[in-house]
């Protein structure tokens, strides 16, 4: 793939690669809460299911709107590059359906119906996420400048709302290395960091501990 960009500020993508690894780890607790139940409003799997599609909604709509067009500016003369826009176009074409499917039955309170449908998102969604991690962001590293990158992040910051950083950084950080984690904060001030230690994080974890103990683990 070919693009011309001058000198620049390379994109940091710490968040995206965490937030990519707290959709497969949702999933995978997901996966296993549908064999303890989960359809009913209030339940375990309902409210961890609520918070993986909000932010995987955010996520898509912010790549969608935003950096799916931008990389497609850039590769305006690179066939292959437009080929692969495509790929992701259509790989969340066929997901965010899925994800609306999950939300009917949950309504219908059809329970028997969650682990096929659960297992099938996982298996298409971790498939994207794979295929964007090798294909498509090693181009957005390479033509992006951080300036440009940063678009995609403010469209997310706006979906979240004001509130949402006290759920998604907590959410996005759960399990995550170390170094992800001072990345991600370092860009918080210190008062909000203060409070990510002693309101965000704890009030998470209470919230966490029934889809945890649902999923067996």
């Amino acid at each position: 793939m070919t693009g011309t960009h001058a000198s620049r500020t390379a994109p940091d993508l710490t968040l995206m690669y965490a937030t990519h690894d707290a959709f497969r780890r949702d999933l995978g607790l997901l996966a296993a809460a549908t064999r303890n139940g989960g359809a009913a409003p209030g339940s375990a799997f309902r409210t961890g299911w609520d918070t993986f599609q909000r932010f995987l909604t955010i996520h898509h709509t912010a790549e969608d709107d935003v950096l799916w067009p931008l990389m497609r500016s850039k590769l305006a003369r690179d066939p292959d590059g437009l080929r692969l826009m495509d790929e992701m176009d259509a790989e969340h074409a066929v997901i965010d359906p899925m994800i609306e499917s999950v939300e009917e039955v949950l309504a219908d309170r059809r329970q028997d119906r969650l682990p096929g449908l659960v297992a099938t998102v996982t298996e298409r969604l971790v498939y994207h996420l794979d295929h964007e991690e090798k294909a498509a962001l090693p181009v957005v590293a390479t033509l992006l400048s951080k300036e440009e990158y940063d678009t995609f992040g403010a469209a997310q910051r706006r979906l979240l709302g004001l509130k949402g950083g006290a759920v998604y950084f907590p959410w996005v950080l759960d399990g995550a290395p170390e170094e992800t984690s001072r990345k991600a904060l370092g860009v918080l001030p210190p008062p909000v960091r203060l409070m990510y230690r002693a309101v965000w994080r704890p009030r998470y974890e209470k919230n966490r501990r029934p889809l945890t103990r649902a999923s067996g683990g």
